[in-house]
């Protein structure tokens, strides 16, 4: 680094944001951090990070921040079940123990990590919402309602799948496709009737945390409880046909979810659990798509969108959350190693990050498709043991994003000094992996692209990880 600070500018406090901001404010620049919100957000339900993810914030102040968010969540699960529409046990996996594993409320992890981002400096600038980016040849940063700018050297826009910085910084136009499903969510504290209800009584334990999971013709599930039987959540992905507007987030209604699981053939269990969830807890979520972009960086290479709105995942990728914490560590690593020149740190940072999660980005489709358009039986499940599965392979969870862009990062420096040319896929890193193991027969059957079904026809994984850009 030079002698001066460099003024790293972020919009967005979510976990990609919030995360940049840490990771450069750590390595010694001044990271001005810009959220629309007043402060830390309670929202949210369910959030899961693996360890690839895990290691970046157990790396934080001789690990206290991980150890706090840790705690907070799932830390007394023994398994994950696996059930299918009815309510048939289909296979029990061991659930991932170790302190870089987290999981549970979204609000509470995301408190934890933006009082760090306090207690090591970033400069906050909550309760601005951005109007306009900055990304001339004088100017760098944004400016906020009321007129005022804030300017820095580097722009990071971690603005989310909304992203305005996709239409203002990359100049693309509005590309958010309905996926065909929806989400309904909610989080709650266990009541007395919870506990004491037949059939939900064993989701409410004491001494063990538990993880459930539901799969069915387009449909499936998740029911989570944890904080020795006093917290839950649950999610429930569906189809559904309503069009998205500026809103993709709405009130949610129990007589919606009775009817879709109906419709399923889902368990009494979710009808129970739905019954006794507050109404004010329910959140009717449109999935919303994105196409994989074709480049993150802006033509002035001193802007960058990292996160959710570069890269949307669909939640069946299991990924979205690390991919944004990976982008940002990365990010962090590059401008440091930079000395300075933020152009070359934005186009090695792309070089780094592109394959990997194009590729998690993709297979979200794949996954969903093999939950949701096959008949799950015992039998099946035996015949095909590394399908019905969370897509959490070792070449994902294994990898470590600080010491990745460590050793890469003069290498790739060297490729973009010299002009090498080729696509952004043949100049960056390989992804590492594929999702090959979960491939099985019968999800030749999926639905076509016709009528209010919008699917995507895939007949291999391959498809689903090497078409650029997917239409669903």
């Amino acid at each position: 680094m030079t002698d001066k600070k460099l003024r790293v500018v972020i919009v967005g406090a979510g976990f990609a944001g919030l995360t940049a901001a840490i990771e450069c404010q750590l390595r010694g620049m001044q990271a001005i951090l810009v959220e629309a919100y007043p402060g830390p957000t309670s929202h949210g339900d369910l959030l899961d990070f693996t360890e690839n993810a895990g290691r970046i914030f157990k790396s934080w102040d001789n690990g206290r921040v991980g150890r706090a968010i840790f705690e907070s969540g799932v830390t007394a699960a023994k398994t994950m079940q696996f059930y299918n529409q009815e309510n048939v046990l289909l296979r029990v996996d061991a659930w991932p123990h170790g302190d870089q594993v987290y999981a549970g409320h979204r609000g509470t992890m995301h408190r934890i990590v933006f009082d760090y981002a306090v207690e090591v400096g970033v400069e906050m600038r909550c309760g601005k919402r951005v109007l306009q980016y900055l990304d001339t040849e004088d100017e760098c940063g944004v400016t906020i309602d009321g007129g005022d700018k804030i300017l820095g050297d580097v722009l990071i826009a971690a603005d989310g799948p909304r992203s305005l910085a996709r239409s203002q910084l990359l100049k693309l136009p509005e590309g958010r496709v309905n996926s065909g499903y929806a989400i309904f969510r909610a989080y709650f504290e266990v009541s007395d009737s919870f506990k004491s209800n037949p059939a939900l009584e064993e989701l409410a334990k004491e001494d063990e945390d538990v993880v459930r999971f539901w799969v069915g013709r387009d449909m499936h599930g998740f029911i989570y409880t944890w904080n020795k039987g006093r917290d839950c959540a649950w999610v429930l992905t569906h189809l559904d046909d309503a069009n998205i507007g500026e809103s993709w987030s709405f009130p949610g209604k129990k007589e919606d979810v009775h009817s879709y699981l109906t419709q399923a053939g889902f368990p009494n269990v979710w009808h129970e659990i739905v019954e006794l969830t507050p109404e004010s807890r329910l959140i009717d979520y449109k999935l919303v798509w994105r196409d994989p972009l074709k480049t993150w960086v802006t033509s002035s290479k001193r802007g960058v969108v990292i996160g959710d709105a570069a890269h949307c995942h669909l939640p069946t990728s299991a990924q979205g959350a690390c991919m944004a914490v990976e982008d940002a560590a990365t990010i962090a690593i590059c401008l440091q190693k930079s000395n300075g020149n933020v152009p070359l740190a934005l186009q090695v940072f792309e070089r780094i990050r592109f394959n990997r999660s194009h590729t998690i980005h993709q297979a979200s489709i794949f996954t969903r498709n093999i939950y949701h358009k096959n008949d799950w039986s015992l039998e099946t499940v035996q015949q095909n043991p590394d399908s019905l599965v969370m897509p959490l392979m070792d070449w994902i969870l294994d990898f470590d994003a600080k010491k990745t862009a460590e050793d890469n990062f003069e290498q790739l420096a060297s490729d973009v000094k010299s002009g090498r040319e080729g696509s952004i896929e043949e100049l960056a890193l390989p992804a590492g992996g594929d999702y090959n193991a979960m491939n099985i027969s019968a999800t030749d059957q999926f639905i076509s692209s016709t009528g209010r079904d919008h699917h995507v026809q895939l007949s291999s994984v391959a498809a689903a990880t090497q078409a650029l850009p997917l239409k669903i």
